[in-house]
């Protein structure tokens, strides 16, 4: 009886420490890549982990990798479905400009996840895919095969100008910020593992499980390692430079958010329009084009929409010499010619609001605007992306069908910047 007893002990002590090996060393999640300032020489990359012990290793694709050090923290933020993980946050230095790198985070208990991503070229030429609103959820994984779908589109048509280099994404990539598993579904998607994804908040990041409700940008911060050189308390605001492009990510959901700080709540869009300036008076001489990406849209189809406060940026933009405003939220594709002071301008700024991505991905139909709007999609019913290509000579962007046809374009000269 006692030999039985001790078998027994010690299999339930064997059985004891597999459940505490597997609770300290489960999957790692959400691993993936954001710009640094400088992103031609740096790279930052975030990932959560059951383990507090993992490792970063780093080099250039198909050679030997070095460890890289990380700083994490435990658990910054609860999720619904993730009340506990470590959140682990590495800047990438003196990287060579224009060379595809690869990465793997590996756990002591033997898991491990690669991802891979390109710096910017110092010629300044490549080319960049801009998406929006997929709204990922585990109850719809066909949105993330439409995102797939979209993104070949791209690779195909950037293949003989090098491939492509990154996503810019404004904003509604997951259905709800506080959900984890919306983030995991969202983490499946080929687009986050291997490129750099430039992403700010949209309104469903914003919002609780529960219901939607605009609440706080602290799930998103959590999911990303952007560069901490925003608007003072704004997540969701940073600048980075990519080949010769100054890219500044606004965030136009923080003054409707429940939980932030009241003042930042009601200052968020002055602090920052007085950011933006000095932005781009910091960085003067080391970009030829200027792009300010947010998820409201500045216009509705046929003028100013009552949220997207062209009004309120449209002299700042004109001032600055910012090329492309982008935007998202109204799930229909909509751009402007170049505009300077609401009128036609060739050294004007092109307005622009990205397609939603969703599972049933039908062509659009588009049609002349009215007023300001140059082009719109006439059923507000169709989905797609649009691919940038930049080059000495200017910026081109194009809007990619489901069926991959470039279904309209619009390219902005070089700003005589003083």
């Amino acid at each position: 009886m006692q030999a039985r007893i001790s078998i027994f002990g010690r299999r339930l002590a064997l059985a004891v420490a597999t459940i505490a090996a597997a609770a300290a060393h489960g999957e790692i999640n959400l691993l993936g890549t954001c710009p640094a300032e400088d992103s031609s020489a740096g790279m930052r990359i975030v990932w959560h982990s059951d383990s507090p012990s993992c490792e970063l290793s780093c080099g250039p694709a198909g050679k030997k990798a070095m460890p890289i050090k990380s700083a994490k923290t435990k658990t910054p933020v609860e999720y619904s479905g993730r009340t506990e993980y470590w959140q682990y946050k590495a800047e990438l230095r003196g990287l060579k400009p224009g060379t595809q790198y690869a990465y793997t985070v590996r756990e002591p208990g033997g898991a491990s996840v690669s991802r891979t991503f390109r710096t910017a070229a110092r010629d300044g030429a490549f080319d960049f895919l801009w998406m929006g609103d997929v709204h990922s959820t585990p109850k719809s994984p066909d949105k993330i095969k439409s995102v797939e779908r979209l993104l070949a589109h791209a690779e195909a048509a950037a293949a003989k100008r090098g491939g492509l280099s990154f996503v810019l994404f404004t904003g509604e990539a997951v259905k709800h910020g506080q959900t984890y598993s919306c983030w995991k579904e969202w983490d499946r998607c080929r687009a986050t593992r291997e490129y750099m994804m430039a992403m700010v908040p949209g309104n469903k990041e914003y919002y609780r499980d529960e219901g939607k409700k605009r609440w706080h940008d602290k799930w998103f911060a959590s999911a990303r390692n952007n560069p901490e050189n925003g608007a003072p308390e704004l997540a969701g605001t940073y600048w980075f430079l990519y080949g010769g492009v100054l890219f500044a990510g606004l965030d136009t959901l923080a003054k409707e958010g429940r939980e932030m700080d009241e003042e930042t709540r009601k200052s968020a869009d002055k602090l920052q329009l007085a950011w933006l300036g000095q932005v781009v008076k910091s960085q003067k001489g080391r970009y030829r084009h200027l792009v300010v990406f947010q998820h409201y849209p500045y216009f509705k189809k046929s003028g100013p929409c009552s949220y997207g406060g062209y009004d309120f940026w449209r002299e700042a933009f004109d001032r600055l010499g910012v090329d492309f405003a982008l935007s998202g939220d109204e799930h229909a594709y909509v751009r402007t010619p170049p505009l300077r002071g609401g009128e036609k301008a060739d050294a004007g700024t092109v307005y622009a609001v990205c397609p939603e991505i969703d599972s049933h991905m039908r062509e659009p139909r588009l049609a002349s605007g009215e007023g300001a709007v140059a082009v719109h999609d006439e059923n507000s019913s169709s989905y797609g992306a649009c691919l940038f290509s930049v080059d000495r000579n200017g910026m081109t962007m194009h809007y990619i069908s489901p069926d991959g046809k470039i279904c309209d374009s619009v390219c902005v000269k070089p700003k005589r910047r003083r």
